[in-house]
């Protein structure tokens, strides 16, 4: 009975907080979303503040561990990993914590204090994601450590196998992401990736295939691009067009030749063929039960939490701003996406695309931040282009601001070339589908 409980009570308030619905204020919203709205509200402009002394501190420390060696940071495992980095990313994370500085205190080029690049970086981004990713940390573990995965993940298995050629716990993955965020459903794939339960080409075709963005933000994409109105349908051909992408990418290289072996270099044995002529949910039950036998007790969760929470605060945020604002200043102020996108203006005419010229820069925009396209949307007027570039803000997912920097920086084999070949292959495989979807529905 205690293994039991070990199993529903934790797996019951994970549902409850990353994948349950619930009207809050008329609107349709899940529990993290409540709880970050909160700790946002209660913070206040502090947030702002938080962010940037967070960054200060990412960066003095690397300084400490990559530049100087500091004894104490070099004898402790964790401390070492997160702070003696290649010298990249200590030009990333200083670079971040510049341009943070520069906008909180005003100081600087108008051009990166200003609210159409500062401001929509630290404010428009880093204030919003920070509450997320510190109750994603501490609550992440409900879903992971305690036989919800694997419950879950055994019912989805035979649709999983099938389709994806995935094991059925990634179905969680894809859930999360889309009902909280794609950094969310990403830090999943990782953590079960490190403790053995994906094999290499398995948690790269999933991060890279399945942490797409939430429900919500989706909504955000449509609204800001001006077909909101059309939600339903859109979304409906954005579904069609990531499903495709998740059926074809992983079966094509760099995905395709990824080994199929685990963490600890054992191959992957298939599934466990002698649970499968068992009836699926009482195997289910099993392999979620046995699972809550050898979860963590309170100590070894906030030390996973914790865990969670530094990889974020220290490794990834401090590139992802800098990153974020080198896309923006890139995209509106220089005209190298203009010039990448030439080849391609005769086909999107081709495909008759209003606007075309000015549409084919986010083709590739969105890959240094998702926002990129539904903004470049917002001038111009056809909706049929619109509809077409707010969907690839969330199809082609891989975007460097916020889960190219976790995946670098994460124990996954995936290089910055396969990074951009992914992103690629996402792209030529949705943008068919959004076009015609853009030509039944707002044409």
């Amino acid at each position: 009975m205690q293994s039991k409980l070990r199993f529903l009570l934790p797996s019951l308030a994970g549902i409850l907080t990353f994948l349950t619905p619930i009207r809050w204020d008329g609107n349709l919203t899940i529990g993290i979303e409540i709880l970050t709205g909160w700790f946002k509200d209660l913070l206040g402009i502090h947030v702002l503040h938080i962010v940037v002394g967070v960054l200060v501190m990412t960066s003095v420390l690397t300084i400490l561990a990559t530049v100087f060696k500091v004894g104490w940071i070099q004898r402790h495992r964790k401390w070492k990993e997160l702070f003696d980095v290649p010298a990249s990313w200590l030009g990333l994370r200083v670079l971040g914590m510049v341009f943070g500085l520069m906008y909180l205190f005003q100081i600087g080029p108008e051009l990166l204090t200003s609210e159409q690049i500062g401001g929509a970086v630290y404010v428009g981004i880093a204030v919003e994601v920070l509450p997320i990713y510190v109750f994603a940390c501490l609550l992440m573990p409900l879903l992971t450590d305690f036989g919800f995965m694997e419950f879950a993940g055994t019912l989805a298995r035979p649709v999983f196998r099938r389709v994806f050629r995935l094991p059925g716990r990634s179905a969680i993955d894809a859930v999360t992401s889309f009902v909280g965020a794609a950094s969310i459903g990403l830090l999943i794939t990782i953590s079960q990736y490190n403790s053995g339960n994906y094999t290499t080409r398995q948690a790269c075709a999933i991060a890279t295939n399945f942490s797409v963005v939430a429900i919500p933000f989706a909504l955000v994409v449509a609204s800001v691009a001006g077909i909101g109105h059309l939600f339903v349908s859109w979304y409906g051909f954005v579904v069609l067009a990531c499903l495709l992408a998740a059926i074809i990418t992983p079966r094509l290289p760099p995905l395709s030749n990824k080994a199929k072996t685990y963490v600890s270099g054992l191959p992957d044995s298939g599934p466990n063929t002698d649970r499968l002529s068992k009836n699926l949910w009482n195997e289910a039950w099993e392999r979620a039960v046995e699972r809550a036998e050898s979860s963590p007790g309170i100590r070894g969760y906030f030390a996973i939490s914790l865990s969670n929470m530094m990889f974020f605060l220290f490794s990834v945020m401090s590139a992802a701003m800098a990153l974020a604002t080198l896309a923006a200043l890139i995209t509106f102020h220089t005209p190298v996406f203009t010039w990448l996108s030439y080849p391609f203006i005769a086909a999107l005419e081709f495909a008759r695309i209003p606007d075309a010229a000015a549409a084919s820069p986010a083709l590739f925009a969105g890959f240094l931040d998702q926002y990129i396209p539904a903004i470049v949307a917002t001038g111009i007027d056809s909706q049929v282009t619109s509809f077409i570039l707010a969907g690839l803000s969330v199809c082609q997912l891989i975007f460097m601001s916020e889960v190219g920097v976790i995946i670098l920086r994460s124990s996954l084999p995936l290089s910055i070339s396969d990074l951009v070949v992914i992103f690629l292959l996402r792209t030529a495989i949705t943008l068919p589908v959004l076009i015609v979807g853009a030509h039944i529905v707002a044409g």
